[in-house]
Protein backbone atom coordinates (compact mmCIF):
# COMPACT_ATOMS: atom_id res chain seq x y z
CA UNK A 1 0.00 0.00 0.00
CA UNK A 2 1.34 3.43 -0.96
CA UNK A 3 1.97 6.04 1.75
CA UNK A 4 -1.03 8.21 2.52
CA UNK A 5 0.55 11.33 1.11
CA UNK A 6 1.11 9.85 -2.34
CA UNK A 7 -2.64 9.23 -2.48
CA UNK A 8 -3.51 12.68 -1.26
CA UNK A 9 -1.37 15.17 -3.19
CA UNK A 10 -3.94 17.77 -4.24
CA UNK A 11 -3.73 19.74 -7.45
CA UNK A 12 -2.28 23.14 -6.76
CA UNK A 13 -5.17 25.18 -8.07
CA UNK A 14 -7.36 23.69 -5.33
CA UNK A 15 -4.96 23.87 -2.42
CA UNK A 16 -5.98 27.23 -1.09
CA UNK A 17 -9.59 27.06 -2.22
CA UNK A 18 -12.35 25.67 -0.10
CA UNK A 19 -13.35 22.27 -1.43
CA UNK A 20 -15.81 21.88 1.43
CA UNK A 21 -17.79 24.86 0.10
CA UNK A 22 -20.26 22.38 -1.43
CA UNK A 23 -20.63 20.41 1.77
CA UNK A 24 -24.28 21.41 2.23
CA UNK A 25 -25.34 20.81 -1.38
CA UNK A 26 -26.76 17.32 -2.07
CA UNK A 27 -24.53 15.95 -4.81
CA UNK A 28 -23.81 12.81 -6.80
CA UNK A 29 -20.55 11.72 -8.43
CA UNK A 30 -21.03 9.69 -11.62
CA UNK A 31 -18.08 7.81 -13.12
CA UNK A 32 -18.49 6.63 -16.71
CA UNK A 33 -15.65 4.36 -17.85
CA UNK A 34 -15.10 3.63 -21.54
CA UNK A 35 -12.16 1.73 -23.07
CA UNK A 36 -10.59 4.97 -24.34
CA UNK A 37 -11.97 7.67 -22.01
CA UNK A 38 -13.18 8.23 -18.46
CA UNK A 39 -15.83 10.88 -17.78
CA UNK A 40 -16.66 12.07 -14.29
CA UNK A 41 -19.76 14.16 -13.66
CA UNK A 42 -20.65 16.08 -10.52
CA UNK A 43 -24.40 16.53 -10.20
CA UNK A 44 -25.89 18.96 -7.65
CA UNK A 45 -29.63 19.13 -7.03
CA UNK A 46 -30.15 16.91 -10.05
CA UNK A 47 -28.28 19.18 -12.51
CA UNK A 48 -24.85 18.72 -14.04
CA UNK A 49 -22.44 20.98 -12.16
CA UNK A 50 -19.06 19.84 -13.42
CA UNK A 51 -17.66 17.42 -16.01
CA UNK A 52 -14.14 16.01 -16.13
CA UNK A 53 -12.96 14.37 -19.36
CA UNK A 54 -9.84 12.20 -19.22
CA UNK A 55 -8.47 10.20 -22.13
CA UNK A 56 -5.75 7.59 -21.88
CA UNK A 57 -3.48 9.79 -23.99
CA UNK A 58 -3.98 13.03 -22.05
CA UNK A 59 -4.05 12.94 -18.27
CA UNK A 60 -3.93 16.08 -16.19
CA UNK A 61 -0.57 16.53 -14.47
CA UNK A 62 -1.70 19.41 -12.25
CA UNK A 63 -0.22 19.11 -8.78
CA UNK A 64 2.65 16.88 -9.90
CA UNK A 65 6.11 17.82 -8.64
CA UNK A 66 9.04 18.14 -11.05
CA UNK A 67 12.76 18.61 -10.96
CA UNK A 68 13.28 21.55 -13.30
CA UNK A 69 16.21 23.41 -14.79
CA UNK A 70 16.05 27.16 -15.36
CA UNK A 71 16.84 27.71 -19.04
CA UNK A 72 16.21 31.44 -19.49
CA UNK A 73 15.59 34.52 -17.36
CA UNK A 74 13.09 37.04 -18.75
CA UNK A 75 13.93 40.22 -16.85
CA UNK A 76 11.39 42.33 -18.73
CA UNK A 77 8.56 39.98 -17.65
CA UNK A 78 10.09 39.22 -14.24
CA UNK A 79 9.81 35.52 -15.06
CA UNK A 80 11.81 32.51 -16.18
CA UNK A 81 11.49 29.48 -18.43
CA UNK A 82 12.02 26.15 -16.70
CA UNK A 83 12.70 22.83 -18.45
CA UNK A 84 10.68 20.17 -16.62
CA UNK A 85 11.09 17.45 -19.22
CA UNK A 86 7.75 18.29 -20.79
CA UNK A 87 7.02 18.98 -24.45
CA UNK A 88 7.53 22.71 -23.90
CA UNK A 89 9.34 24.76 -21.28
CA UNK A 90 7.22 25.80 -18.32
CA UNK A 91 6.71 29.39 -17.17
CA UNK A 92 7.73 30.56 -13.70
CA UNK A 93 6.62 34.08 -12.75
CA UNK A 94 8.42 36.20 -10.19
CA UNK A 95 5.56 35.81 -7.71
CA UNK A 96 5.46 32.04 -8.17
CA UNK A 97 9.25 31.83 -7.82
CA UNK A 98 9.11 33.07 -4.27
CA UNK A 99 9.38 30.38 -1.66
CA UNK A 100 6.49 30.63 0.78
CA UNK A 101 8.90 31.57 3.53
CA UNK A 102 9.60 34.86 1.71
CA UNK A 103 6.06 35.63 0.63
CA UNK A 104 5.94 38.86 2.66
CA UNK A 105 8.87 40.39 0.76
CA UNK A 106 7.85 42.86 -1.92
CA UNK A 107 8.94 43.34 -5.54
CA UNK A 108 11.57 40.61 -5.63
CA UNK A 109 13.31 40.42 -8.99
CA UNK A 110 13.30 37.03 -10.70
CA UNK A 111 17.11 37.15 -10.94
CA UNK A 112 17.26 37.33 -7.13
CA UNK A 113 15.26 34.11 -6.85
CA UNK A 114 16.63 31.82 -9.56
CA UNK A 115 19.46 31.84 -12.08
CA UNK A 116 20.06 30.17 -15.43
CA UNK A 117 21.24 26.58 -15.17
CA UNK A 118 19.92 26.17 -11.62
CA UNK A 119 18.00 23.00 -10.75
CA UNK A 120 14.84 23.66 -8.74
CA UNK A 121 11.85 21.69 -7.44
CA UNK A 122 8.56 23.01 -8.85
CA UNK A 123 4.90 22.09 -8.83
CA UNK A 124 2.64 22.29 -11.88
CA UNK A 125 -0.19 24.78 -11.28
CA UNK A 126 -1.52 25.43 -14.79
CA UNK A 127 -1.57 23.20 -17.86
CA UNK A 128 -0.56 24.36 -21.35
CA UNK A 129 -3.22 26.41 -23.15
CA UNK A 130 -2.90 27.00 -26.87
CA UNK A 131 0.68 28.07 -27.59
CA UNK A 132 1.40 28.83 -23.94
CA UNK A 133 3.40 26.36 -21.90
CA UNK A 134 2.48 25.05 -18.47
CA UNK A 135 2.95 27.23 -15.39
CA UNK A 136 4.81 26.19 -12.24
CA UNK A 137 5.66 27.49 -8.79
CA UNK A 138 8.45 26.79 -6.32
CA UNK A 139 6.28 26.91 -3.20
CA UNK A 140 5.40 23.22 -2.93
CA UNK A 141 2.16 22.37 -1.14
CA UNK A 142 1.53 18.80 0.02
CA UNK A 143 -2.02 18.32 1.29
CA UNK A 144 -3.61 15.54 3.22
CA UNK A 145 -7.17 15.19 4.38
CA UNK A 146 -6.69 17.43 7.42
CA UNK A 147 -3.60 19.50 6.62
CA UNK A 148 -1.65 21.13 3.81
CA UNK A 149 2.07 20.88 4.55
CA UNK A 150 4.23 23.79 3.36
CA UNK A 151 7.88 22.64 3.37
CA UNK A 152 9.11 26.24 3.03
CA UNK A 153 6.31 27.93 4.92
CA UNK A 154 6.22 29.30 8.42
CA UNK A 155 3.71 28.69 11.22
CA UNK A 156 0.08 27.63 11.31
CA UNK A 157 -2.65 29.00 9.06
CA UNK A 158 -6.28 28.00 8.70
CA UNK A 159 -8.91 27.45 6.06
CA UNK A 160 -11.12 30.51 5.97
CA UNK A 161 -14.15 28.28 6.61
CA UNK A 162 -12.71 27.08 9.91
CA UNK A 163 -14.13 29.93 11.99
CA UNK A 164 -14.51 28.49 15.49
CA UNK A 165 -11.91 30.21 17.67
CA UNK A 166 -11.66 27.45 20.28
CA UNK A 167 -11.25 24.78 17.61
CA UNK A 168 -8.57 26.83 15.88
CA UNK A 169 -6.67 27.10 19.13
CA UNK A 170 -6.98 23.35 19.81
CA UNK A 171 -5.76 22.42 16.35
CA UNK A 172 -2.95 24.95 16.42
CA UNK A 173 -1.69 23.50 19.71
CA UNK A 174 -1.75 20.01 18.20
CA UNK A 175 0.47 20.78 15.22
CA UNK A 176 2.64 23.69 16.41
CA UNK A 177 5.01 21.54 18.43
CA UNK A 178 5.47 19.17 15.47
CA UNK A 179 6.81 21.88 13.14
CA UNK A 180 10.34 23.15 12.67
CA UNK A 181 10.82 26.94 12.44
CA UNK A 182 11.11 26.74 8.64
CA UNK A 183 7.95 24.62 8.16
CA UNK A 184 4.30 25.57 7.94
CA UNK A 185 0.84 24.06 7.60
CA UNK A 186 -2.62 25.09 6.56
CA UNK A 187 -5.25 23.40 8.72
CA UNK A 188 -8.22 22.40 6.59
CA UNK A 189 -11.86 22.22 7.58
CA UNK A 190 -11.65 18.42 7.53
CA UNK A 191 -9.55 18.58 10.70
CA UNK A 192 -12.41 20.00 12.74
CA UNK A 193 -13.21 17.63 15.61
CA UNK A 194 -10.55 15.08 14.64
CA UNK A 195 -8.44 13.28 17.24
CA UNK A 196 -4.92 14.66 17.83
CA UNK A 197 -3.24 11.37 16.97
CA UNK A 198 -4.87 11.29 13.51
CA UNK A 199 -3.72 14.82 12.72
CA UNK A 200 -0.18 14.25 14.00
CA UNK A 201 0.09 11.00 12.06
CA UNK A 202 -0.92 12.73 8.83
CA UNK A 203 1.56 15.55 9.40
CA UNK A 204 4.33 13.00 9.93
CA UNK A 205 3.37 11.28 6.68
CA UNK A 206 3.36 14.56 4.79
CA UNK A 207 6.78 15.47 6.11
CA UNK A 208 8.11 12.05 5.20
CA UNK A 209 6.74 12.44 1.71
CA UNK A 210 8.58 15.71 1.30
CA UNK A 211 11.79 14.01 2.39
CA UNK A 212 11.21 11.41 -0.31
CA UNK A 213 10.71 14.13 -2.92
CA UNK A 214 13.93 15.89 -1.92
CA UNK A 215 15.81 12.59 -1.95
CA UNK A 216 14.45 11.75 -5.38
CA UNK A 217 15.44 15.18 -6.72
CA UNK A 218 19.05 14.53 -5.70
CA UNK A 219 19.09 11.18 -7.49
CA UNK A 220 17.48 12.52 -10.66
CA UNK A 221 19.91 13.80 -13.29
CA UNK A 222 17.55 15.07 -15.97
CA UNK A 223 14.50 17.35 -15.59
CA UNK A 224 11.32 15.35 -15.11
CA UNK A 225 8.48 14.36 -12.82
CA UNK A 226 9.54 13.22 -9.34
CA UNK A 227 6.09 13.00 -7.74
CA UNK A 228 3.25 12.05 -10.08
CA UNK A 229 -0.38 12.92 -9.45
CA UNK A 230 -3.12 10.44 -8.67
CA UNK A 231 -5.02 8.61 -11.44
CA UNK A 232 -7.89 10.84 -12.65
CA UNK A 233 -10.80 9.14 -10.87
CA UNK A 234 -9.10 8.87 -7.49
CA UNK A 235 -7.84 12.43 -7.81
CA UNK A 236 -11.36 13.63 -8.48
CA UNK A 237 -12.77 11.75 -5.49
CA UNK A 238 -10.05 13.12 -3.27
CA UNK A 239 -10.88 16.67 -4.35
CA UNK A 240 -14.67 16.41 -4.28
CA UNK A 241 -15.76 13.92 -1.62
CA UNK A 242 -17.74 15.71 1.07
CA UNK A 243 -20.26 14.46 3.60
CA UNK A 244 -23.25 15.66 1.58
CA UNK A 245 -22.51 13.30 -1.34
CA UNK A 246 -25.64 11.23 -2.02
CA UNK A 247 -24.02 8.56 -4.16
CA UNK A 248 -20.92 7.55 -6.10
CA UNK A 249 -22.02 5.57 -9.15
CA UNK A 250 -19.45 3.63 -11.20
CA UNK A 251 -20.27 1.66 -14.35
CA UNK A 252 -17.08 -0.42 -14.61
CA UNK A 253 -16.29 -3.35 -12.31
CA UNK A 254 -12.51 -2.89 -12.24
CA UNK A 255 -12.83 0.84 -11.53
CA UNK A 256 -15.44 0.16 -8.86
CA UNK A 257 -12.98 -2.04 -6.96
CA UNK A 258 -10.31 0.69 -7.15
CA UNK A 259 -12.77 3.27 -5.84
CA UNK A 260 -13.90 0.89 -3.13
CA UNK A 261 -10.32 0.28 -1.97
CA UNK A 262 -9.56 4.00 -1.98
CA UNK A 263 -12.67 4.93 0.00
CA UNK A 264 -12.17 2.08 2.47
CA UNK A 265 -8.80 3.50 3.43
CA UNK A 266 -9.42 7.25 3.28
CA UNK A 267 -13.19 7.91 3.24
CA UNK A 268 -14.89 5.01 5.05
CA UNK A 269 -17.92 7.17 5.83
CA UNK A 270 -19.02 7.05 2.16
CA UNK A 271 -18.74 3.28 1.69
CA UNK A 272 -22.50 2.76 1.86
CA UNK A 273 -22.94 5.33 -0.95
CA UNK A 274 -20.94 3.39 -3.56
CA UNK A 275 -22.98 1.83 -6.36
CA UNK A 276 -21.91 -0.41 -9.25
CA UNK A 277 -24.03 0.10 -12.39
CA UNK A 278 -23.42 -2.42 -15.20
CA UNK A 279 -24.56 -2.69 -18.82
CA UNK A 280 -27.13 -2.09 -20.26
CA UNK A 281 -27.33 0.84 -17.82
CA UNK A 282 -24.52 3.30 -17.21
CA UNK A 283 -23.76 5.85 -14.52
CA UNK A 284 -24.99 8.80 -16.61
CA UNK A 285 -28.50 7.46 -17.29
CA UNK A 286 -30.36 8.72 -14.20
CA UNK A 287 -29.56 12.41 -14.82
CA UNK A 288 -29.56 12.56 -18.65
CA UNK A 289 -25.96 13.71 -18.66
CA UNK A 290 -25.48 13.22 -22.41
CA UNK A 291 -28.30 15.66 -23.12
CA UNK A 292 -26.90 18.20 -20.68
CA UNK A 293 -23.46 17.93 -22.29
CA UNK A 294 -24.97 18.78 -25.67
CA UNK A 295 -26.25 22.04 -24.15
CA UNK A 296 -22.71 23.22 -23.38
CA UNK A 297 -22.42 24.61 -26.90
CA UNK A 298 -25.45 26.86 -26.42
CA UNK A 299 -24.52 30.45 -25.57
CA UNK A 300 -27.96 31.19 -24.09
CA UNK A 301 -29.09 29.89 -20.71
CA UNK A 302 -32.67 30.35 -19.52
CA UNK A 303 -33.45 31.64 -16.03
CA UNK A 304 -36.45 30.50 -13.91
CA UNK A 305 -38.49 33.68 -14.33
CA UNK A 306 -38.05 33.88 -18.12
CA UNK A 307 -34.87 35.95 -18.33
CA UNK A 308 -31.68 34.74 -19.96
CA UNK A 309 -27.93 34.99 -19.73
CA UNK A 310 -25.78 34.85 -22.88
CA UNK A 311 -22.15 33.76 -22.59
CA UNK A 312 -19.72 34.74 -25.34
CA UNK A 313 -16.27 33.19 -24.99
CA UNK A 314 -13.11 34.52 -26.60
CA UNK A 315 -9.46 33.74 -25.93
CA UNK A 316 -9.01 36.97 -23.96
CA UNK A 317 -12.28 37.44 -22.08
CA UNK A 318 -15.74 35.98 -21.55
CA UNK A 319 -18.67 38.39 -21.70
CA UNK A 320 -21.96 37.53 -19.99
CA UNK A 321 -25.03 39.53 -20.96
CA UNK A 322 -28.11 39.46 -18.70
CA UNK A 323 -31.54 40.03 -20.28
CA UNK A 324 -35.12 40.09 -19.00
CA UNK A 325 -36.16 38.42 -22.30
CA UNK A 326 -39.54 36.75 -21.70
CA UNK A 327 -39.87 37.67 -18.04
CA UNK A 328 -43.28 36.38 -16.96
CA UNK A 329 -44.28 38.99 -14.37
CA UNK A 330 -44.74 42.28 -16.23
CA UNK A 331 -46.39 44.18 -13.37
CA UNK A 332 -43.18 46.04 -12.48
CA UNK A 333 -40.08 46.65 -14.54
CA UNK A 334 -37.99 47.29 -11.43
CA UNK A 335 -39.09 43.97 -9.99
CA UNK A 336 -38.27 42.23 -13.28
CA UNK A 337 -34.79 43.74 -13.31
CA UNK A 338 -33.99 42.80 -9.70
CA UNK A 339 -35.34 39.27 -9.99
CA UNK A 340 -33.58 38.62 -13.30
CA UNK A 341 -30.27 40.01 -12.03
CA UNK A 342 -30.57 37.97 -8.83
CA UNK A 343 -31.25 34.76 -10.74
CA UNK A 344 -28.37 35.55 -13.09
CA UNK A 345 -26.02 36.14 -10.14
CA UNK A 346 -26.80 32.63 -8.89
CA UNK A 347 -26.58 30.93 -12.30
CA UNK A 348 -23.45 32.55 -13.76
CA UNK A 349 -20.96 30.90 -11.33
CA UNK A 350 -22.67 27.56 -12.02
CA UNK A 351 -22.13 28.00 -15.76
CA UNK A 352 -18.50 29.09 -15.32
CA UNK A 353 -17.72 25.94 -13.36
CA UNK A 354 -19.73 23.66 -15.65
CA UNK A 355 -18.11 25.04 -18.82
CA UNK A 356 -14.66 25.31 -17.20
CA UNK A 357 -14.42 28.98 -18.15
CA UNK A 358 -11.41 30.72 -16.65
CA UNK A 359 -9.64 34.05 -16.90
CA UNK A 360 -11.45 37.40 -17.04
CA UNK A 361 -15.24 37.40 -17.08
CA UNK A 362 -17.25 40.62 -17.57
CA UNK A 363 -20.91 40.47 -16.49
CA UNK A 364 -23.25 43.07 -17.96
CA UNK A 365 -26.15 43.10 -15.51
CA UNK A 366 -29.35 44.96 -16.34
CA UNK A 367 -28.95 48.52 -15.09
CA UNK A 368 -30.05 49.13 -11.47
CA UNK A 369 -30.23 52.63 -10.06
CA UNK A 370 -30.59 51.70 -6.38
CA UNK A 371 -27.35 50.92 -4.53
CA UNK A 372 -29.23 48.57 -2.20
CA UNK A 373 -30.37 46.51 -5.19
CA UNK A 374 -26.81 46.35 -6.47
CA UNK A 375 -25.64 45.25 -3.04
CA UNK A 376 -28.21 42.42 -2.94
CA UNK A 377 -27.17 41.16 -6.37
CA UNK A 378 -23.48 41.35 -5.44
CA UNK A 379 -24.15 39.36 -2.26
CA UNK A 380 -25.90 36.64 -4.28
CA UNK A 381 -23.05 36.54 -6.78
CA UNK A 382 -20.33 36.20 -4.15
CA UNK A 383 -22.28 33.55 -2.27
CA UNK A 384 -22.77 31.53 -5.47
CA UNK A 385 -19.04 31.59 -6.24
CA UNK A 386 -18.30 29.88 -2.91
CA UNK A 387 -19.55 26.56 -4.31
CA UNK A 388 -16.79 26.59 -6.94
CA UNK A 389 -13.50 24.94 -5.88
CA UNK A 390 -11.54 27.18 -8.27
CA UNK A 391 -10.43 30.53 -6.80
CA UNK A 392 -12.65 33.42 -7.94
CA UNK A 393 -12.15 37.14 -7.31
CA UNK A 394 -15.16 39.44 -7.79
CA UNK A 395 -14.80 43.19 -8.32
CA UNK A 396 -17.32 45.89 -7.46
CA UNK A 397 -19.98 47.24 -9.80
CA UNK A 398 -18.54 49.69 -12.30
CA UNK A 399 -20.25 52.99 -13.09
CA UNK A 400 -21.67 51.29 -16.19
CA UNK A 401 -23.32 48.50 -14.20
CA UNK A 402 -20.85 45.77 -15.09
CA UNK A 403 -18.99 43.42 -12.76
CA UNK A 404 -15.61 41.93 -13.56
CA UNK A 405 -14.46 38.67 -12.00
CA UNK A 406 -11.50 36.41 -12.51
CA UNK A 407 -11.61 32.62 -12.21
CA UNK A 408 -8.50 30.47 -12.07
CA UNK A 409 -7.99 29.09 -15.57
CA UNK A 410 -7.32 25.34 -15.65
CA UNK A 411 -6.96 24.17 -19.24
CA UNK A 412 -9.28 25.11 -22.08
CA UNK A 413 -12.98 25.63 -21.55
CA UNK A 414 -15.13 22.69 -22.60
CA UNK A 415 -16.53 24.76 -25.46
CA UNK A 416 -13.07 25.31 -26.94
CA UNK A 417 -12.06 21.70 -26.23
CA UNK A 418 -15.10 20.08 -27.84
CA UNK A 419 -16.11 22.65 -30.48
CA UNK A 420 -14.47 25.06 -32.90
CA UNK A 421 -15.62 28.02 -34.95
CA UNK A 422 -17.55 27.12 -38.07
CA UNK A 423 -15.80 28.62 -41.09
CA UNK A 424 -18.89 28.38 -43.25
CA UNK A 425 -20.81 30.73 -40.94
CA UNK A 426 -17.89 33.19 -40.56
CA UNK A 427 -17.32 32.36 -36.91
CA UNK A 428 -20.89 33.14 -35.85
CA UNK A 429 -21.56 29.50 -34.92
CA UNK A 430 -19.67 26.48 -33.63
CA UNK A 431 -19.14 22.97 -34.88
CA UNK A 432 -17.88 19.89 -33.07
CA UNK A 433 -14.18 19.21 -33.50
CA UNK A 434 -13.15 16.16 -35.50
CA UNK A 435 -11.99 14.44 -32.32
CA UNK A 436 -15.30 15.18 -30.56
CA UNK A 437 -17.18 13.48 -33.40
CA UNK A 438 -14.75 10.56 -33.33
CA UNK A 439 -15.34 10.08 -29.60
CA UNK A 440 -19.09 10.23 -30.15
CA UNK A 441 -18.74 7.45 -32.73
CA UNK A 442 -16.66 5.40 -30.29
CA UNK A 443 -19.37 5.67 -27.64
CA UNK A 444 -21.96 4.55 -30.18
CA UNK A 445 -19.77 1.61 -31.26
CA UNK A 446 -19.17 0.56 -27.67
CA UNK A 447 -22.88 0.54 -26.81
CA UNK A 448 -23.86 -1.27 -30.02
CA UNK A 449 -21.07 -3.85 -29.77
CA UNK A 450 -22.13 -4.76 -26.25
CA UNK A 451 -25.68 -5.36 -27.48
CA UNK A 452 -24.48 -7.42 -30.44
CA UNK A 453 -21.15 -9.06 -29.45
CA UNK A 454 -19.30 -10.84 -32.22
CA UNK A 455 -21.03 -8.80 -34.92
CA UNK A 456 -19.32 -7.11 -37.87
CA UNK A 457 -20.11 -3.40 -38.35
CA UNK A 458 -19.46 -0.74 -40.94
CA UNK A 459 -18.90 2.87 -39.90
CA UNK A 460 -19.58 5.54 -42.51
CA UNK A 461 -18.32 9.05 -41.80
CA UNK A 462 -16.66 12.11 -43.32
CA UNK A 463 -13.05 11.67 -44.54
CA UNK A 464 -11.46 13.70 -41.72
CA UNK A 465 -13.38 11.72 -39.09
CA UNK A 466 -12.41 8.34 -40.57
CA UNK A 467 -8.78 9.50 -40.66
CA UNK A 468 -8.92 10.40 -36.97
CA UNK A 469 -10.45 7.02 -36.10
CA UNK A 470 -7.78 5.23 -38.14
CA UNK A 471 -4.87 7.15 -36.65
CA UNK A 472 -5.31 8.74 -33.22
CA UNK A 473 -8.22 6.53 -32.12
CA UNK A 474 -7.04 3.22 -33.59
CA UNK A 475 -6.05 1.92 -30.15
CA UNK A 476 -9.58 2.62 -28.87
CA UNK A 477 -11.10 0.80 -31.86
CA UNK A 478 -8.89 -2.20 -31.14
CA UNK A 479 -9.95 -2.24 -27.49
CA UNK A 480 -13.64 -2.23 -28.39
CA UNK A 481 -13.11 -5.05 -30.88
CA UNK A 482 -11.20 -7.08 -28.32
CA UNK A 483 -13.68 -6.59 -25.48
CA UNK A 484 -16.77 -7.29 -27.60
CA UNK A 485 -15.35 -9.75 -30.18
CA UNK A 486 -16.77 -7.39 -32.82
CA UNK A 487 -15.09 -6.01 -35.92
CA UNK A 488 -15.45 -2.61 -37.59
CA UNK A 489 -14.97 -1.47 -41.16
CA UNK A 490 -14.23 2.26 -41.38
CA UNK A 491 -15.60 3.66 -44.63
CA UNK A 492 -15.22 7.20 -46.01
CA UNK A 493 -18.37 8.93 -47.25
CA UNK A 494 -17.46 12.14 -49.08
CA UNK A 495 -21.04 13.44 -48.96
CA UNK A 496 -21.28 13.38 -45.14
CA UNK A 497 -20.83 16.56 -43.13
CA UNK A 498 -18.37 16.31 -40.25
CA UNK A 499 -21.00 15.60 -37.59
CA UNK A 500 -22.87 12.99 -39.68
CA UNK A 501 -22.09 9.30 -39.35
CA UNK A 502 -23.86 5.99 -39.83
CA UNK A 503 -23.38 2.59 -38.20
CA UNK A 504 -24.51 -0.53 -40.06
CA UNK A 505 -24.38 -4.16 -38.92
CA UNK A 506 -23.43 -6.67 -41.64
Amino acid sequence: MKPIVSWLVLTTQLLLSNIDSMKNIPSDILINVLPWQTRIALVADGKLREISLETETKHSALGSVYLGKVTKILKSANAAFVDCGLERATFLSGNDARSLISEDRKQLNISELVHEGEKIIVQLIKEPIGHKGAQVRTGILLPGRFLVFRPSGVGVNFSRKLENGDERKRLSNIVASELRPDEGVIIRTGAEGEAPESIIAELASLKERWSQIVSQSKKTKKPGCINEELPPVLRYLRDRLVRSINSIVVDDRAMFFKVQEFCTQYFPEVMDKLELRLFPMNSFDDFEIEEQLENLVSAEVSLPSGGTIVLEETQAVTVVDVNTAKYRNTSSRDKAVIETNTEAAKEIPVQLQLRNIGGIVVIDFINMKDDNDRSKVMTKLKKATQADPAPIHVSKFSEFGTVELTRRRVGNSHLHSLYEQCEECQGLGRIKTVNTVALEILRTLWARAQLEPGQEFSVLAAPEVIETLNVSQRNAINKIELKSAASFNLIVNDTFARETFELLSL
